[in-house]
């Protein structure tokens, strides 16, 4: 049996794990060879009251051209565990009034966590040229709190073998 990836879908690295203490701006990444993608942040045990807020931006360039919010997350699914998450199964699912920030409350941060929102492409100003995205870190606290971004890119236009897709970092 053969594997999904670049088939089904294709993996982008928004950020590399790093000390999200300190405000991250995650790369872009192009949703023109896709229709959907699910966006993974995901966290280590931090310190109380360190609560990480994420942002979501839409642009016109993987070089960020003509930056602007995306006010669609709506809802957010999550994993949150005290120590780590080998014993968290299951997601909850949180809802929100339309926005472009997700900002988990308490205890984000003294939890072990996975956030998860999605974003199909026409929920992008298309009309207006604007086809990448990318999330932000606000770096919130004082201590150390590792973490990562990845974007999962589905509904690919040419699904086929992973060394032939569009190259999603480019434009």
């Amino acid at each position: 049996m053969g594997i999904a990836l670049g088939k089904l879908f294709d993996i982008v690295v928004g950020v590399i794990p790093v000390d999200l203490q300190t405000a991250v701006n995650g790369d872009y990444v192009s949703l023109r060879g896709c229709n959907h993608v699910t966006i993974l942040i995901v966290k280590a045990v931090g310190t109380d009251g360190d609560d990480q807020t994420f942002t979501l931006q839409q642009a016109t360039s993987v070089a960020g051209g003509s930056v602007k919010a995306l006010e669609t997350i709506d809802e957010y699914w999550e994993k949150e565990a005290l120590t780590d998450l080998t014993g968290t199964g299951t997601w909850t699912r949180v809802t929100q009034t339309a926005a472009s920030t997700i900002a988990p409350g308490d205890p984000s941060a003294q939890s072990a966590a996975m956030y998860l929102f999605e974003i199909d492409v026409d929920e992008l100003d298309v009309a207006n040229g604007f086809d990448c995205i990318r999330v932000n870190g606000d770096g919130a606290g004082g201590n150390a709190q590792l973490g990562t971004i990845l974007y999962i890119l589905s509904g690919l236009r040419y699904p086929n073998a992973p060394q032939n897709q569009i190259n999603s970092i480019i434009d």
